[in-house]
């Protein structure tokens, strides 16, 4: 593993071969935390920004991006905080 094995063990992630639900990135900018909030020492990304990154990932992500939208949008008093 690389760099971010640190993180896999601290999470307690295993490895898949195929149908991984975990994708751990590092941002090229600082504008991706606008909008994150801190518990238990995990940063969690906004839902704005999980939904962006959704829409533009491979495979499910998409559907999963839209799926969040539409909850977003019947629950906007949840996330906007």
């Amino acid at each position: 593993m690389n760099s971010g094995s640190a993180n896999v063990d601290a999470l307690g992630l295993r490895p898949a071969e195929s149908g991984a639900n975990v994708l751990l990135v590092e941002p090229g900018d600082d504008y991706v935390f606008e909008g994150s909030e801190e518990k238990q020492g995990l940063l969690y990304a906004a839902p704005s920004q999980v939904a962006a990154d959704l829409l533009t990932s491979p495979g499910r992500g998409p559907a999963e991006g839209e799926a969040l939208l539409e909850w977003m949008k019947g629950n906007e008093e949840a996330w906007r905080g």
